[in-house]
């Protein structure tokens, strides 16, 4: 059997996190961007240079982190940071800064951001990026657990998949949704009460269904799974996508089911054929 460990770190190798960087420095911009789309496993989503433009396209774009400016027009880093905190909470957020000695620890925890000093330089930063992106082990193993439960502990896993910050399912021997949390329902543009308890057939599709029927098997038959495919679905369309699936397994040892996460990578494929 796989640890816990490598199935995530086999997840993760499919999974670019989406990177936001806001800064009032056209120059910062482009050096912080150059950097982080050098990493294999991370894209930048958008770049912005005011307050108020970022607060609006982080709650459209939803990013895995957000790298800010302490200083910007219309809204400082502090404000943006306070205002999308309830709203996102699983971004991760990094103060990027050259005023780092005006933040206090308090007010960062508060925030929960962190603070790195531009004269630090960009090796800081992506360190710091790297660390905030790196999933607790207990967080999995608690969210595995959740999800092997008899009795599926769905309040337990929608916090701790919020605290990963990843599109997550868990699916049973019977082909249903045992249940799915609310980014993988916003990207198959379905409500969360039409694919929890429903058959993967129906939610998916048959074409997208049968493209993919030989994973499940083998997450059934015990085995952990990662792929990269293609496959078009109801309503989203033909997607290329990339997955990792956890088998669980039930009292008896016998496996019932598997824990899913899921990407889409259309976007980056067109992107790498042009």
């Amino acid at each position: 059997m796989i640890c816990i460990s490598s199935w995530w770190l086999s997840a993760r190798t499919h999974l670019r996190k989406r990177v936001l960087i806001a800064d009032d420095s056209e120059a910062i911009r482009k050096v912080v961007r150059w950097m982080m789309e050098q990493q294999p496993d991370m894209e930048v989503c958008a770049a912005t240079e005011n307050g108020i433009q970022t607060v609006e396209t982080a709650l459209a774009l939803r990013p895995d982190v957000l790298i800010l400016d302490l200083k910007m027009p219309g809204l400082s880093g502090i404000e943006v940071a306070g205002i999308l905190k309830q709203s996102l909470p699983a971004t991760k957020t990094v103060l990027f800064t050259l005023y780092g000695d005006s933040i206090s620890k308090s007010t960062a925890s508060i925030l929960g951001t962190n603070v790195i000093p531009k004269i630090d330089g960009l090796d800081a930063l992506l360190r710091e990026v790297r660390t905030l992106l790196r999933p607790k082990p207990e967080v999995v193993e608690a969210a595995l657990s959740a999800a092997r439960s008899s009795k599926l502990d769905v309040r337990r896993l929608e916090t701790l998949t919020e605290t990963l910050g990843t599109p997550l399912t868990h699916c049973g021997r019977d082909l249903k949704y045992r249940w799915a949390n609310f980014h993988y329902a916003d990207w198959l543009q379905k409500p969360l009460e039409k694919i929890i308890g429903c058959s993967i057939l129906d939610v998916l599709g048959k074409s997208a269904f049968d493209t993919l029927n030989g994973y499940f098997d083998q997450a059934l038959s015990g085995d952990d799974v990662a792929y990269e495919e293609e496959a078009e679905f109801d309503i989203i369309g033909r997607r290329r996508v990339t997955a990792a699936y956890k088998s669980t397994s039930s009292k008896d040892g016998q496996a019932d089911g598997w824990l899913a996460c899921v990407h889409d990578v259309t976007a980056e494929a067109a992107h790498h054929k042009n």
